[in-house]
């Protein structure tokens, strides 16, 4: 059985129209903020504190300022009643999505972690000069790239009347973390501890079907804040545990 002209011509205009572009997507997330946050959950320290480390100037976050999106391609499915159409977006955090920027975050999560579990006092270097002859922490963000993919998806019923009902069921896919941090002790000038933390950290996404593009996306800056999050606990922990395996609690 031949379809008539004008199923063709609503499939035809279904697919343009229902078919978003990446630039729209992109402009409509870049609205949209998420924050970071760190929780403490290592042993705290209880013993005498009676070494100070100086935390220097965390220059600069090493991540794209805006949020990006590009289209990563997708499928129709015509059924004559039915037609399904989903498109693929791969999401890229950039730090003016968050509400912090995340230099200062891994500062104070650099403080929070090494001020609770370590046997050693943490200072900011901004706030209090370091002395020459102590410890001094330096921190270099090598690479820091976090991402994820929205899933656009219209399912549409054409009615034999020609009028039609739209249902949306969006989901976001897994977000990931490729984190890389250097960490520098040094002491009268002298470098005592040179490390590199590599981590790539994948995060789940929830099995939830949203109703339009602004709770997908939503959905998706705060699933990449949450990897970003757990990626840098994990790293700041390290950075904290090993460092107090060098620096001896008495004088």
């Amino acid at each position: 059985m031949k379809m008539k002209p004008i199923y063709l011509l609503l499939l035809l205009s279904l697919s343009i129209c229902s078919c978003r572009s990446s630039r729209s997507m992109q402009m409509e997330i870049q609205t949209m903020r998420t924050s970071l946050y760190y929780e403490l959950t290592s042993l705290e320290y209880f013993g005498e504190k009676k070494q100070d480390v100086y935390l220097d100037f965390i220059p600069k976050s090493n991540i794209d300022y805006y949020t990006t999106t590009k289209r990563k391609g997708g499928y129709i499915i015509p059924l004559i009643v039915y037609n399904v159409q989903a498109t693929r977006y791969m999401i890229r955090l950039g730090e003016g999505s968050l509400t912090q920027t995340y230099r200062a975050f891994l500062t104070d999560a650099l403080l929070t972690e090494c001020n609770s579990s370590s046997c050693f006092n943490l200072i900011d270097n901004q706030e209090e000069i370091a002395p020459d002859s102590t410890y001094r922490l330096n921190i270099n963000i090598v690479h820091n790239e976090t991402g994820s993919k929205v899933i656009l998806s219209t399912h549409t019923m054409i009615w034999f009347d020609g009028e039609t009902l739209e249902m949306f069921h969006n989901k976001v896919d897994n977000a990931w973390t490729n984190l890389a941090i250097k960490a520098t002790l040094t002491k009268n000038n002298e470098v005592l501890f040179e490390k590199t933390y590599q981590l790539d950290h994948r995060e789940r996404a929830l099995d939830i079907k949203y109703e339009d593009s602004v709770m997908s996306n939503e959905a998706c800056l705060d699933l990449m804040a949450r990897s970003l999050s757990l990626a840098t606990k994990q790293v700041v922990e390290n950075i904290s545990t090993e460092l107090g395996m060098l620096i001896t609690p008495f004088k």
